[in-house]
């Protein structure tokens, strides 16, 4: 071999061998940057490990309470399941700020104004009863609603909706307030104890229904804000549940199939409660979120159930968790599409409290296997 040809391979090895280390001195270099700036900022600086499948992402590393999309900056609000405190993060799980530091001891539930300033809160109290409370983000002040308040929805940002509860009297009524439950009218009264409400959109219209039962037909009634114009909708089915569309015009529900029936289905009928039409679809309309469009409903699909399950009510009192899969179904045509295919979903979810973003490129939704916040590409 010639003195050219050694030179020439003991060059390119030494060569290799320098870029070789440059490259295991980078990597370990880049991971504990990583690994300092996030003990720093407690920021993830990203979240490929924690991708769950290359369209559903893992966004809070807590569990979350009531977490809501904010078109004016495209991120989340939520409250940590944990302690309370509320914080904010963009819609990839990024740049997490605190929006509240205040813990909450036996908080509940939240619920948030349309336009995301203010929430209405549940917490639980020693004697079973729920406590509400007010709060304005933007004035820094919190009020306690009246107690024996059964259930409360926002009707728009400035007046609430709530059921309450007359002691004395042992009557039960539907009111309008404003949010600290100042200038209140009674609407209407309620025969019921335990009840949902709903205002229905783009009308001066509030809908309510009794709380979904396998053994009981489920009755959805509505009334004008002013207690005039009191009708039934809906009624004949056992277990249901309901939620209107953007506009109005539809309300999907979901039912037992009999009375304490082992089977639940997914139906839409028209906003007089007429033109019902079965989807075929096994599921729960909490597991469900309209498009605006009107038309179109995104959905958590669950696998196969435990035998012997009552539905909804044994669902509903956590005595199973489902493994979903996820949909879309055009109501007007029926046709069904999935919106992430079976192997892209890596891990076992049991989706609910789905909504989606400004421009409908991603739904999020709460696992409740481990209560934490997800974000699935569309």
């Amino acid at each position: 071999m010639s003195l050219s040809k050694k030179i020439f391979i003991i060059s390119s090895s030494l060569l290799a061998l320098l870029l070789l280390l440059w490259g295991i001195y980078y990597l370990s270099f880049n991971k504990s940057g990583n690994i300092t700036a996030q003990k720093e900022t407690g920021i993830q600086p990203a979240l490929q490990d924690k991708t769950t499948g290359e369209k559903i992402r893992l966004l809070t590393q807590e569990p979350v309470l009531g977490p809501t999309f904010v078109q004016e900056n495209h991120s989340v609000r939520y409250y940590s399941r944990e302690n309370g405190k509320t914080y904010q993060i963009v819609s990839d799980g990024t740049d997490k700020k605190t929006l509240s530091d205040k813990e909450l001891p036996g908080l509940i539930s939240v619920l948030w104004s349309p336009n995301k300033t203010k929430v209405i809160s549940k917490f639980s109290r020693e004697n079973g009863q729920p406590q509400y409370f007010y709060y304005d983000f933007s004035a820094d002040k919190g009020t306690p609603l009246k107690n024996n308040l059964d259930f409360v929805i926002w009707q728009n940002n400035n007046k609430i909706f709530y059921k309450y509860y007359d002691s004395a009297s042992h009557e039960r009524s539907l009111n309008i307030a404003n949010p600290d439950g100042t200038d209140w009218k009674k609407i209407t009264d309620i025969a019921f104890k335990d009840i949902s409400i709903a205002p229905v959109p783009q009308s001066g219209l509030v809908s309510f229904w009794t709380k979904p039962d396998a053994y009981s037909e489920t009755s959805l009634q509505s009334v004008s804000v002013a207690g005039q114009n009191s009708k039934t909708l809906f009624a004949g089915k056992f277990g249901a549940d309901y939620l209107w569309n953007n506009d109005g015009t539809k309300v999907l529900l979901s039912h037992s199939d009999v009375q304490s029936g082992m089977k639940i289905r997914l139906a839409v009928i028209n906003g007089q409660g007429g033109e019902y039409k079965n989807l075929e679809i096994p599921t729960f309309a909490t597991k469900a979120v309209w498009s605006k469009d009107n038309k179109t409903i995104y959905y958590a699909l669950p696998g196969s159930m435990p035998d012997g399950v009552i539905l909804p009510n044994d669902y509903y009192a956590g005595k199973f968790k489902t493994i979903d899969t996820f949909w879309k179904v055009d109501v007007e045509t029926g046709k069904k599409e999935r919106v992430v295919e079976l192997d892209k979903i890596n891990g076992q979810f049991d989706a609910t409290e789905l909504f989606l973003n400004y421009d409908e490129s991603m739904l999020f939704f709460i696992n409740k296997t481990d209560g934490k916040l997800y974000r699935l590409d569309l």
